[in-house]
Parts: structure tokens; C-alpha cells; sequence
């Protein structure tokens, strides 16, 4: 049931991925004061209607459109798979990694099931005569030059190391702890906002990050399944990601290449990151990866193990694109609301599904630091 539901998202959320193909507009002519007056348009919307005042022409805002069903069911569809795939890729990317313990090459392949998914949406296919092209694209792919690679590959670098990172953090503790430790990740956003765009924020915000350091400090101390290597790589994790997120802020700033809107700069990420994975996961994990795969192959047979490492990809990749699209579309409250309503359903459904030990403690200081992190969320957004 599960796995239908999953798949019904995954075709919904490929649906809203597509660009809706604009029309070609004619514009009218009307012979009012004996001249042509011109409409602006773009697409299939009207922007601008001239109207004539005491012999001058003044340009006129048009009424908005009234949004489609596809508009409307956008922003739910999207909660709903961000939601649901974030699950399941936690549950998978464990599951795995209980099994295969190769969490450098592991992460590399789940980049290349996103990179694999990205260049079929970005592959031209036959049209058969619709639109009058014979090949196009289910998304427009974008086009960048040489310098503009090596600007986006800064930010890519450190995706690379913060996902190798967030995937071995779960490999040697618990989903529920990786999530917590994750929650310390403002924590560095801030610092590195001050120490290379020097952005400094309200006092509030500020405040808000102790919770969050006093709860991930309690759950710790108190995590029955305890390891360092989780902790460290959790930590790791979440300066490498804020790092990303300060070098994609510098980058964006300014226009770059063609059709490099947020989903395929992510797609071009991707790719980047598998190709500096791929080389340093088998460097640190090929020695072994053949006799290994062999035995996890034997224990759980070779179709379920690549239905795991399939769903996992799959799953990390759109509940990322999910994100995009639900984030960008609500307002910074919801957005603090969602994302620490999502990761309590990540932490409770992996603590029922793994039936992970918690203590009271743990409990208590987890959720300190989720309610830390939403109240970060809340004070960035009012002292923006």
C-alpha cells in the first residue's frame, strides 16, 4: 500500500515538474483615437491595457487570472510528497545501510538515481508531430558556460560532502538521533551568514539557537544507541550544508545561464556532486565492496536489494524537488510549521518502524530542540 501511494505521489509531483507550455498571443488592434494601442502580454496573461486619458495613453493593470485546478492542488500534492518521501527515504536509507554498510558509495548511488531521473526529464523525446517540434523535453534543460559551471560546482562540492556525511551519521546511529543532531544546522548558518556575507540578526534570533544547543546537548547524553561517529558526521553534516546554503545564496544573486531555475540547479548539483562522490566513495570503500555486496545480495537476494537502493534514490531526490516546491510557495511561518512538523513525523515513524530504545530524557531533550528550531524559524521570519 505503501509503495502504490509512493508511486502515485512520484507521478503527481512529475506532473507539476513539467512546465506548462505557453500559447502564441496575436495582438489586437483597436482604432480609438485613430492609433494602435498595444497590449502587453506574457504567455497567456495580459499585463498591461492602455486606456486613453485626455488624448495620452496610460498603461492599465489587467485583473489577475484565476488559477487553475492544477494551481490549486499544487502547493498540497507537494506538502503531501515532501512529506511522505522525506519518510521514506529515512526508512530506506537506513534499511540499507543495515545491510550494506558502503555509506560513501551508497550516498554516490542515490545521486545517480537523481541524475538518471533529472536526463530522462532533460532528454529530448519524440513528439510525433505535436507542437510542431519533432523532439522536445519534458523540462527545458539549462545551458550554461565554463565559468558558470565552476561557480556552481562551489556550491556543489559542499553538497557532496554534506549528503556523504548525513549518510554515514544514520549508518552507525539511529534516524531519530541523526534528525535531532541535524537540528543544530541554524546554528552554523548563522555563523558562517556573520563570518562571509556579514549578515548579522536580531537579538531574538540569536536566543532562540540556545534551546536548540541545550536539547541536542541532553539527547545526546542521553541516546541509548549512542556513537560518536553519528554525532561528529550529524555535526559535520550541518556545516557542510550551511555552507551550501551561504556560497547557493552568493551564486543566485545574480543571473546565471539559461532555464536554471531552483529545480534544475538542484539536477545540475546533482551531477556535479555523483562526479566527486564517485571517485573518493571507491577510493575509501572498494576494497571491499565487491565481497560485501555479495554477501548482502545473498542475505536478502538481489531483487530487494535493488528495490532498496531504487526507492532510496528515487525517494531523495523528489522529496528534495517536493520541498522546492512547497517551500517556495508559502510563507516563511508555514514554512518554520512544515518543516518542524516534518521532521516529528520523521522521528516518531522511524522510532515505531525500527523500534528504537528512547529514554525520558532523550525524549525531553528532543524535543527542546525542535521547538528551539521552530522558534528560530518564527524570530528569523518577523526580524527578517
Amino acid at each position: 500500500m505503501a509503495i502504490r501511494l509512493t508511486a502515485s505521489v512520484l507521478a503527481a509531483v512529475l506532473l507539476l515538474a513539467v512546465p506548462a507550455a505557453h500559447a502564441d498571443q496575436a495582438v489586437a488592434s483597436r482604432s480609438a483615437l485613430k492609433q494602435v494601442r498595444p497590449r502587453i502580454v506574457q504567455g497567456d496573461r495580459l499585463l498591461l491595457q492602455p486606456r486613453a486619458v485626455g488624448g495620452d495613453l496610460v498603461a492599465q493593470k489587467a485583473a489577475p487570472p484565476s488559477p487553475t485546478l492544477a494551481e490549486q492542488l499544487k502547493i498540497p500534492i507537494a506538502f503531501a510528497g515532501w512529506y511522505l518521501l522525506s519518510i521514506v527515504y529515512s526508512l530506506m536509507n537506513k534499511e540499507v545501510l543495515t545491510v550494506w554498510k558502503f555509506p560513501c558509495v551508497f550516498s554516490a548511488m542515490q545521486l545517480l538515481v537523481g541524475a538518471l531521473w533529472i536526463g530522462g526529464l532533460w532528454l529530448p523525446l519524440p513528439t510525433f508531430g505535436v507542437g510542431g517540434k519533432r523532439f522536445a523535453s519534458i523540462r527545458a534543460p539549462p545551458k550554461l558556460s565554463f565559468a558558470d559551471l565552476k561557480k556552481v560546482s562551489v556550491v556543489a562540492f559542499w553538497l557532496a560532502a554534506g549528503h556523504v556525511l548525513s549518510t554515514v551519521a544514520p549508518a552507525y546511529g539511529t534516524v531519530a538521533f541523526t534528525n535531532v543532531v541535524k537540528t543544530l544546522e541554524p546554528l552554523f548558518t548563522c555563523l558562517f551568514s556573520y563570518l562571509f556575507l556579514g549578515q548579522l540578526f536580531a537579538l531574538p534570533v540569536y536566543l532562540s539557537l540556545l534551546p536548540v544547543i541545550g536539547g541536542v546537548a541532553v539527547a545526546s547524553a542521553s541516546e541509548v544507541a549512542f556513537s560518536a561517529i553519528s554525532l561528529f558526521s550529524g555535526l559535520a553534516s550541518n556545516v557542510a550544508f550551511a555552507l551550501r546554503a551561504i556560497s547557493a545564496k552568493k551564486l543566485m544573486s545574480a543571473p546565471i545561464g539559461e532555464n536554471l531555475h531552483a529545480q534544475n540547479l538542484y539536477g545540475v548539483l546533482t551531477l556535479l556532486a555523483l562526479g566527486m562522490i564517485t571517485p573518493f566513495a571507491l577510493l575509501f570503500e572498494g576494497k571491499d565492496l565487491v565481497s560485501g555486496t555479495a554477501a548482502t545480495i545473498e542475505a536478502v537476494g538481489l531483487g530487494r536489494f535493488l528495490r532498496m537502493l531504487l526507492y532510496a534514490g528515487v525517494s531523495h531526490y523528489l522529496y528534495n524537488e517536493c520541498a522546492f516546491l512547497a517551500l517556495s510557495s508559502v510563507h516563511p511561518v508555514t514554512h518554520a510549521v512544515a518543516n518542524t512538523i516534518k521532521r516529528v513525523a520523521v522521528i516518531v515513524v522511524s522510532v515505531l518502524y525500527f523500534h528504537n530504545p528512547l529514554t525520558l530524557t532523550g525524549v525531553a531533550g528532543s524535543s527542546v530542540a525542535i521547538l528551539g528550531v521552530f522558534a528560530y524559524s518564527i524570530a528569523k521570519a518577523k526580524y527578517a
